[in-house]
């Protein structure tokens, strides 16, 4: 198998640094995404999500993985690593399966599924944080996050809303900053990422 040539992209965001998009599109996985139906003009939510994975963890990793595997049925359009490295699986045009499926059984116990019904895979652009799940977002990790959204508000300008993948569905994601127990965390998270 060839390997596949990774783009880049280059953008200044509003901290006045230039930050690199490494364009690893998994673009043959006919189940990571599909044309939107809606315009990216639709676009109105930016769902944060954890890899899910322990240890150091990799945006590389994660975009190769969706790359490399055609039927798997996730996907998400940023992947942020904990040194600030940002890959792109999924292009703004494309609607990546990050926050569909049903509702989790017992997510009106624990705050989750708010915008269950609202955010679908059609209207949002996902970013996924690789390494959370063992530790605490860095400074570069966030720095970067703050940055993607950005881009992301550049082309998508209606997307205004950021929430939780735990706020669509009620799953547990991102890890550290789901449920009850977390929600300071996340406001807290939340307010340097805006």
């Amino acid at each position: 198998m060839a390997k596949k040539k990774i783009t880049t992209k280059r953008f200044r965001a509003s901290d006045k640094k230039i930050y690199t998009i490494y364009r690893y599109f998994a673009s043959d996985n006919t189940f990571f995404c599909a044309k939107r139906k809606l315009k990216r003009a639709n676009v109105r939510y930016i769902p944060i999500h954890n890899t899910g994975n322990k240890g150091r963890d990799t945006a590389y990793a994660n975009a190769n993985y969706f790359y490399n595997n055609k039927k798997v049925y996730a996907g998400a359009h940023f992947i942020i690593d904990l040194d600030g490295i940002i890959y792109q699986s999924g292009r703004l045009s494309d609607a990546c399966y990050s926050v569909g499926g049903n509702k989790y059984e017992n997510c009106y116990k624990t705050g989750g599924g708010t915008y269950f019904g609202k955010c679908n895979n059609y209207n949002q652009v996902s970013i996924e944080l690789a390494g959370i799940v063992d530790n605490k977002p860095t400074a570069k990790q966030i720095a970067a996050t703050r940055a993607v959204i950005e881009y992301i508000q550049k082309y998508c300008r209606k997307a205004k809303t950021i929430i939780r993948h735990f706020d669509v569905t009620g799953k547990n994601c991102p890890q550290r900053f789901s449920g009850i127990a977390n929600a300071k965390a996340w406001l807290e998270f939340k307010k340097k990422i805006k």
